[in-house]
C-alpha cells in the first residue's frame, strides 16, 4: 500500500492520510482532500505551481 500524508506536506495540524494500491490513486485523493479541507493551498495558484504541487505529492508518497 502506499501512502501520503498531509503532515508530508507541511500541513502539520491535519492527520488526513490518503492511501491507495497506485501512486496516480494516492495523488488522486491528497489534490481531492487538498480541494476539499485546503483550498487556501490552492486558491490563485497558476497551473505551474499546481503541477509543482503535484510533484511535491508524488515525491512524498511512500509505500509500507
Amino acid at each position: 500500500m502506499m501512502h501520503v500524508a498531509c503532515k508530508d506536506l507541511g500541513l502539520e495540524s491535519c492527520p488526513f492520510v490518503a492511501e491507495a494500491d497506485k501512486p496516480r490513486k494516492v495523488e488522486n485523493m491528497m489534490l481531492e482532500h487538498i480541494r476539499d479541507e485546503h483550498p487556501e493551498m490552492i486558491a490563485g495558484i497558476t497551473d505551474t505551481q499546481h503541477s509543482a504541487l503535484e510533484h511535491r505529492i508524488r515525491e512524498h508518497i511512500s509505500a509500507d
